[in-house]
Parts: C-alpha cells; sequence; structure tokens
C-alpha cells in the first residue's frame, strides 16, 4: 500500500471507511480533529461524518507525517499555520526542516544496526555460523 493512498474513492466515505482506507482507527481520526490536525469533515444527510477526497488527502497526509515521527505538537503548528494562511513557501520551510530531523534519526538507526550487525556476527562467529545470511542484506550506504 502507498504512504498516501488515492484519495480518489468516488463517493465520500465514513468514518469506519476512512479509517479502513488510511490504515488508521477511528479514534485516531478523532483524536486528530480534535487536536485541530485535521479538519472536521462535511456531514451526510444522515448527520454522519462524511470524507470527502480533500478530507481523505488532508488525512493521508498527517498519517504520513506521524509516520515520519513528526509530534503530535509539530502537527499541530503545521496545521494551524496552514488554516492561518501561511505561504507555501513558510510550509515548506516546516516540511524541510523536520526531513532534516527525519534524516538525523535516519542516520541514528543506520549506525545503531551496523552495531547490531557487528555483534550478531561476533555472536555467529562463536558458533561457526557464516556472517551475513540472505534474511540480512548488507546496510546501503
Amino acid at each position: 500500500m502507498p504512504l498516501i493512498p488515492s484519495a480518489d474513492t468516488g463517493e465520500p466515505l465514513t468514518i469506519s471507511g476512512a479509517a479502513h482506507e488510511l490504515g488508521i482507527t477511528i479514534d485516531t481520526i478523532r483524536y486528530y480533529e480534535k487536536e485541530g490536525i485535521a479538519p472536521a469533515p462535511g456531514r451526510g444527510p444522515d448527520g454522519w461524518r462524511r470524507y470527502d477526497a480533500d478530507a481523505l488527502s488532508w488525512l493521508a497526509g498527517v498519517v504520513m507525517l506521524r509516520g515520519t515521527g513528526m509530534s503530535v505538537q509539530e502537527m499541530r503548528e503545521y496545521a494551524a499555520a496552514y488554516r492561518a494562511g501561511s505561504t507555501p513557501q513558510e510550509r515548506l520551510a516546516m516540511l524541510e526542516g523536520h526531513r532534516e530531523t527525519v534524516m538525523a534519526r535516519l542516520e541514528d538507526v543506520h549506525r545503531h544496526l551496523a552495531a547490531l550487525d557487528a555483534k550478531i556476527d561476533r555472536y555467529r562467529e562463536h558458533q561457526d555460523v557464516p556472517a551475513r545470511s540472505a534474511s540480512r542484506p548488507p546496510l546501503a550506504s
């Protein structure tokens, strides 16, 4: 499944349909709305929330940002900047700043993974097991 699913589902979705489409829970959607991270969607004649393509696209973006480790506070700030009419350049700067944070974290993860691989290799050496198995590909450079 792509990180940001296609938001073109045709008809607007109920909250359970939106949650299913995005791979999150109904409670998560309600939380993002309550926190001002996602705008409240329109409602159908029955009074139930209806998530159209725009609402799904926004939520998919929130899911992606959360998946990159963006804090709820940072997501609130981004959403508030958008609602306040910030320029695309201002929002771009926010996203680029977050990307730098993600890249630094990724470097840390690669460093820790290399240390873990070295430790595993030492254990394997003591057990006469080949150092690199097919299930453990080498680190990307």
